[in-house]
């Protein structure tokens, strides 16, 4: 995409939803030329975030908006179309197609291949052996290069979704900071974030056994179950769980029911890479329960905890967000 005038055309097309499957991988190809072009996915949720209007904040409202300005374009206008419009096609990249990046991180050894997800997006693995591994905001997945159907060890930081390829003579393992996880083949969720009170595992289908880091103690979970363990204590408890609000996130929903507040804006702030900073207790005691769609951007969804809920916000910087609590007027 060396002429820019075309470049400008692909992404006007993009945006309008006009594009075909070789245009877009035109596009993508572009983003993975450079680590500039990576960098610019990870500061693309800025430019979609403010580049929407008070009263339009729907995508289809923004799409029309360029749309109609693309076609009544001057010369002027594409230049802006080239420096703003092109890093919002960007976005709709990251937020449509689930692009895994890969990263030589000087940290680990040179045998390791490492998957990294930047804060607000997800990604999508498929190992040798057939295991697919759908990885959430802010994880990382990594395997030795010797990897293979006989020797099937992966080590998690964040969460994961593993649909794990059957096969009862080489069990699968799954390693984190807390416990290992032991399958032959099955579907369960892991969440081990460094910075969480809690590490748990939920149970899909099939069996999976846990051994818990620097311990003997192991713990069968059965389907519907999920394992919860509170790492400061070393305690673990085994609950009934609702698979499909544990395991959304993966299809690009986010389902919360009585979630405690901190725990949400949590969450939040790895799947819209924000900040979100609470400057009243009363918040920190309230539980939430509502579903959003990954399409949504974090004005949207602040916009319905407004409407449900007794919050107030503002932006204070760039990708900064105060939240208050909003005293309820009785009439």
């Amino acid at each position: 995409m060396k002429d820019p005038e075309l470049t400008e055309n692909l992404v006007a097309r993009f945006l309008n939803g006009e594009c075909s499957e070789s245009e877009l991988n035109e596009l993508l190809a572009w983003a993975m030329q450079s680590n500039q072009h990576q960098k610019d996915l990870l500061d693309i949720k800025d430019i979609w975030d403010a580049s929407l209007p008070d009263k339009q904040n729907t995508q289809n409202q923004l799409l029309y908006f360029y749309k109609s300005r693309y076609e009544k374009s001057t010369r002027a206008y594409l230049l802006f179309l080239r420096s703003v419009a092109s890093i919002a096609a960007l976005l709709l990249i990251g937020l449509l197609i689930r692009l895994t990046i890969y990263s030589n991180d000087p940290v680990n050894p040179a045998n390791l291949q490492v998957f990294t997800v930047p804060l607000g997006s997800r990604s999508n693995v498929l190992l040798s052996d057939g295991t697919e591994v759908n990885l959430n905001s802010g994880s990382k997945l990594s395997y030795s290069n010797n990897f293979s159907k006989e020797n099937r060890i992966v080590s998690l930081t964040g969460e994961a979704f593993f649909h794990v390829k059957s096969d009862s003579e080489h069990p699968f393992t799954v390693q984190t900071n807390d416990f290992d996880i032991r399958v032959n083949g099955t579907q369960f969720n892991v969440c081990s974030y460094r910075e969480d009170i809690f590490s748990t595992a939920t149970l899909s289908e099939g069996k999976i056994n846990l051994k818990l880091n620097h311990s003997d103690r192991t713990q069968d979970v059965k389907p519907g179950e999920k394992f919860i363990l509170d790492r400061k204590s070393k305690n673990f408890t085994l609950n009934t769980a609702d698979v499909r609000q544990e395991t959304a996130w993966k299809d690009g929903e986010f389902i919360f029911k009585n979630i405690s507040f901190p725990d949400l804006i949590k969450r939040l702030e790895r799947w819209y890479d924000v900040k979100l900073v609470v400057d009243d207790p009363r918040l920190i005691k309230y539980n939430y329960s509502g579903r959003f769609k990954n399409q949504e951007t974090i004005w949207q969804v602040l916009d319905a905890l407004k409407l449900t809920s007794p919050i107030d916000y503002k932006k204070t910087t760039f990708r900064e967000f105060q939240l208050s609590y909003k005293v309820k007027l009785i009439n």
